[in-house]
């Protein structure tokens, strides 16, 4: 009897024939159906299968822990296969970076399918994986839909590691910050620290909804609503988020929109009241140089002394208007930058540097006592 490695076998032989490499070749094949299920069983005898062990990350098996990431990657695989949805492009490169790297931000920059993009956010909330710290979705055409997806994501309990969240451009309506009023609202997300909603043009309608839940936020530190359409009315709103006695807002970002003489005078007025704001940009908000407008702009120059960089340009405020505030501003040291307009006299201009160069000299003052 022949020995039942010689015996005729249904495996096709190798390239190069024979007996020896026939054998060789069907018992590395059945390893790797062993080994790694179906992945591999279409692969050829030439020990190909064994390369692909080390992207298991044997490590933290042996350690007995589970490995989030390949639990997000077989459940994302199973929902989209349910729901019969594709694997969007920017999470299959996402993906692919994560075997060579660990990705802590996940930016999604093209336009994506409406379900793939739920069922990413859905499988990473169904195996609790956090370990993401920025979530940004820039000019997808994903509106409120994907705002709603990400927020699922950041109701998770416990929290995930996102600091960074960004919707720019994205078609996100009043709908979409009701949502995200909600998620970072007194008893939402406290893990957040910076939001940009930057050319969405959800207007007063929106700025109200988002308000109802940053109006008791007390971790954003970065807000940026540019050209977002917000009109006289919405000013109120943003001064109800500047007026919460635990706001910790240092930067507000609201250049390009519509505030004109009445919103600006309300989210002056509300800037009074805030301890951490150190930077605010209204630049192009379609005011002038008012008296109830230089009166707000003088009282915070003297009343707050924690907000030293104010941008006012691309305004209506003329050479008399400009003076009125530099006057304003003597003996406010704390004051770094204040850009005013670009059409004031030279002699204003050298005014306004010289008075905004105060805190400088404060410092050097200091050092040499």
């Amino acid at each position: 009897l022949k020995p039942f490695w010689l015996k005729p076998t249904p495996y096709p032989r190798t390239p190069t024939g024979g007996v020896g490499q026939r054998r060789l070749g069907w018992l590395q094949q059945w390893r790797r159906q062993w080994r790694f299920g179906d992945r591999c069983s279409g692969g050829s005898g030439n020990g190909a299968g064994a390369a692909m062990a080390p992207k298991k990350k044997p490590a933290k098996a042996a350690d007995g822990e589970v490995d989030l990431f390949e639990e997000f990657k077989k459940k994302l695989k199973k929902n989209l296969q349910e729901f019969e949805a594709p694997l969007i492009p920017a999470l299959q490169e996402i993906m692919r970076r994560m075997d060579e790297e660990d990705v802590k931000s996940w930016n999604f920059d093209c336009e994506f399918d409406p379900m793939g993009f739920r069922l990413c956010f859905h499988s990473l909330q169904q195996v609790k994986f956090i370990d993401i710290e920025a979530i940004r979705v820039w000019k997808c055409n994903g509106g409120d839909e994907s705002v709603r997806s990400v927020c699922y994501y950041l109701d998770t309990d416990p929290p995930p590691n996102v600091k960074d969240l960004q919707f720019t451009d994205n078609g996100v309506t009043a709908l979409g910050c009701e949502f995200l009023a909600r998620t970072l609202g007194p008893n939402g997300n406290k893990i957040i620290n910076y939001l940009s909603l930057d050319y969405n043009q959800f207007g007063t309608a929106g700025i109200e909804k988002l308000s109802l839940g940053l109006s008791q936020n007390s971790t954003l530190r970065y807000l940026s609503l540019q050209y977002c359409n917000i009109g006289e009315d919405g000013g109120q709103y943003i001064a109800h988020i500047l007026m919460f006695f635990r706001n910790a807002l240092e930067v507000l970002k609201l250049r390009g929109n519509y505030l004109g003489n009445r919103g600006v005078a309300d989210v002056l007025s509300g800037a009074r009241r805030t301890k951490n704001l150190g930077e605010i940009d209204l630049y192009d908000n379609k005011f002038s140089d008012t008296p109830e407008v230089v009166k707000a702009l003088r009282d915070l120059f003297q009343n707050n002394t924690s907000l030293t960089k104010y941008d006012l340009s691309g305004n209506q405020i003329s050479d008399a208007g400009a003076h009125t505030l530099v006057t304003g501003m003597i003996g406010c040291n704390h004051l770094d930058k204040v850009f005013v307009t670009e059409q004031v006299s030279a002699k204003t201009w050298e005014a306004l540097e010289e008075v905004t160069a105060g805190k400088g000299k404060g410092k050097k003052g200091k050092k040499k006592k």
